[in-house]
């Protein structure tokens, strides 16, 4: 059962950033973060101690008050939290590895001696009246015993848990048996965050959050390390269109902000990516135009004007009469419509590519192509 009160928590400049080749310069982060919470995101995640800028960027945000939207992510270290709360913030999410791969080949720590650790440092960080959030690094190849025993010795300590699907490895139904099992065995709110690693983020995230997870972790345009993360955009619309699930967001800043984070990043949104890929609204087919033309919702789910966005009806060597006569009225014969059609196809085939209303306007300006 989906929650009435779900929580989104935006990692984009952070999970997002370590995309490897992504730099967002100080003004870009604040502008990103400033659209973030006008669109309605809960939480933003920072990780202030990977660099001076970082701290810099952190102790400007906390002096102009966002201490209740942005949390910063501290590793178990009692230096990180000491110097979380000197910056000024309020939360914290602490994290640390969960699984016996992590704690054998990376930390080199027992399960016992992991879980004294993330006591020890909890208790220190609550002491010094910080809240805190927790998330379990390859939660999703942990033992289940341990991660259940893990969670609930948190209880009454944490805000909330995130476990990680850190390699993307679960499928759906696998991520909604473990999100149903933890939300059962534990007392704990429970949220969850996936990577992308065989492209089912978003509908892993789709299933914990059905399963009745209370938060879930994603990026715009789904930015992330090697393959990604849940793309947040997919995520608020398949709940509203596909699951009636409608969230108090600004449904129609979706575009702009995913606009802004493919600019400021660099890394571009595949052409056909859902939701906000630059072929999402665009129409070629003649016979998919003519079904536009008659009823948008024949070839479209949802209004894009919903996020912000207009639909585009392109010119290729796929298209008919109809896409000209939405461009051009009675203006022309039926005859004259299928001469000019014949020219498009031809010019559209020789450049391999689709042609733009203007580019088609200009073509018949003088009654024949514009080169």
């Amino acid at each position: 059962m989906i929650k009435d009160e779900l929580l989104i928590y935006d990692t984009t400049l952070r999970d997002g950033e370590q995309m490897p080749g992504v730099v967002f310069s100080l003004d870009q982060k604040r502008e990103l973060i400033d659209k973030s919470l006008n669109f309605g995101v809960d939480i933003i995640d920072l990780m202030p101690f990977v660099s001076e800028s970082e701290m810099r960027l952190a102790e400007n945000l906390m002096n102009d008050g966002y201490q209740k939207k942005i949390i910063s992510a501290t590793p178990l270290k009692k230096d990180f939290i000491d110097k979380a709360k000197k910056i000024g913030f309020e939360k914290l999410i602490m994290f640390t590895s969960v699984s016996d791969i992590h704690l054998q080949k990376k930390l080199n720590l027992s399960r016992e001696e992991n879980l004294e650790k993330t006591l020890r440092l909890i208790d220190y960080a609550r002491n010094n009246d910080l809240s805190i959030a927790f998330a379990g690094e390859d939660s999703t190849r942990a033992d289940i015993s341990y991660l259940i025993d893990f969670i609930n010795s948190l209880n009454g300590k944490i805000d909330y848990f995130l476990p990680c699907d850190t390699l993307g490895i679960l499928t759906p139904n696998e991520t909604y048996e473990f999100i149903k099992m933890l939300k059962n065995e534990t007392d704990v709110k429970i949220g969850l965050h996936c990577h992308n690693d065989f492209g089912q983020a978003t509908a892993n995230t789709l299933a914990g959050i059905v399963a009745g997870a209370d938060i879930f972790s994603g990026t715009f345009t789904g930015i992330g390390e090697r393959c990604g993360n849940a793309s947040i955009e997919e995520v608020v619309m398949s709940l509203l269109i596909q699951y009636d699930k409608k969230l108090n967001l600004n449904y129609n800043m979706l575009t702009s902000i995913c606009n802004k984070v493919e600019e400021y990043s660099g890394i571009k949104m595949q052409r056909h990516k859902a939701v906000c890929g630059e072929n999402a609204f665009s129409h070629e087919s003649g016979l998919h135009v003519d079904g536009i033309l008659k009823d948008p919702l024949n070839y479209e789910i949802y209004n894009p004007e919903i996020i912000g966005r207009k639909r585009k009806i392109l010119f290729g060597k796929h298209s008919g009469i109809s896409s000209l006569k939405y461009l051009f009225g009675d203006k022309f014969s039926n005859e004259e419509y299928s001469n000019m059609l014949k020219q498009v196809k031809e010019f559209a085939e020789s450049q391999k590519r689709t042609l733009f209303e203007s580019e088609v306007r200009r073509m018949f300006v003088n009654g024949g192509i514009v080169k």
